[in-house]
Parts: structure tokens; C-alpha cells; sequence
């Protein structure tokens, strides 16, 4: 060996595969984060919803508590409180949604309806305007409410009269 040099012939062996599979990986990351983000959404967004009327619905059980216990008593009751309704919810109190001709058929009702969907509930006590012809219903924000009983004169049923009065206290 003489002067002479050996040298091996390394060849190096490019593989692309990992490159080419670059955008192809980035592609399904993307879609898989875009489907998670927006199960998310919509599973926070259902929970807010729940929160929302599960606030609703404490408030108005005050409302039904004090309608049924002032409907035991008969007529000639009355007493007054405040409300205070969420943002976006509105509650109807002697009808059921779309069905205000059923009154007073059902009057025993009240609905609760956030962003379009409605939930009805029954109730011990029979609801009706002050005016006597027709269900009740509020929006939201504070209210500040008196309930009444009164017969109605015809069938003899007792019905608690929800009314609205302004802050300072007039009808």
C-alpha cells in the first residue's frame, strides 16, 4: 500500500418521505384542532346555556312558591317582590308558547325560553293577567311583581294575578 489511498465510497441515501408527508401531517393537525375547538364551543356553549336557566329557573321558583302558597289561601291575597330575569330568557306565565289561545286551559303552565328553546313546567296555581284575559309574561331584566288572587267569576276558578309595577311602586 504504497502511496495509495483507499477510501470507501459512501453514498448517502436521501429519503424525502418526511418532507413530502410534511403537509399531508399538517393538514390532519389542522381539521383535528378545528373539530376539537368546535366540540368545545359547542359544549361550553350548552353549559352557559344550562347556568342560563338554571339562574332562570331559581328566580321564577320564587314567583311559583309564593303563587301557590297565596292560591291555598283562596282569594283576596296579595303580595309583591322583585325579579330579576336573565339576559335572553323570557318567561310566560299561564300559556305555553305560540298557544295563548289555550287560556285558561293552560293556565297551570309556565315556560321558560332561552335563544328560541322553550321548557314547560306545571304548577299548582292557575296564572292569568291583571286584566283577567290571558297569560302573563316577562322579559328579562328586573321586575318588580305582585301576585293577587282572585275567582273568576264564570267557572269559579282561582287564579293568581301577576301584575308589573315601576320601581316607585305604581301600577
Amino acid at each position: 500500500m504504497e502511496g495509495k489511498v483507499h477510501g470507501s465510497a459512501c453514498q448517502i441515501v436521501i429519503n424525502e418521505a418526511a418532507v413530502c408527508g410534511l403537509p399531508f401531517r399538517l393538514t390532519v393537525t389542522g381539521i383535528v384542532f378545528a373539530v376539537l375547538l368546535l366540540l368545545s364551543a359547542v359544549h361550553v356553549s350548552g353549559f352557559l346555556e344550562q347556568a342560563k336557566e338554571q339562574e332562570a329557573l331559581d328566580e321564577v321558583s320564587k314567583l311559583i312558591d309564593v303563587a301557590e302558597q297565596i292560591s291555598m289561601r283562596g282569594g283576596g291575597s296579595e303580595i309583591a317582590f322583585e325579579l330579576r330575569i336573565p339576559q335572553g330568557v323570557s318567561v310566560d306565565f299561564g300559556a305555553l308558547p305560540d298557544l295563548e289561545e289555550n287560556w285558561p286551559e293552560d293556565a297551570d303552565n309556565y315556560c321558560i325560553t332561552i335563544g328560541g328553546k322553550s321548557t314547560f313546567y306545571p304548577v299548582a296555581a292557575s296564572f292569568s293577567n291583571p286584566e283577567f284575559d290571558g297569560p302573563f309574561s316577562l322579559g328579562p331584566g328586573r321586575h318588580m311583581v305582585v301576585l293577587s288572587t282572585k275567582l273568576e267569576p264564570e267557572s269559579g276558578r282561582l287564579f293568581v294575578l301577576i301584575s308589573e309595577t315601576g320601581v316607585d311602586g305604581k301600577t
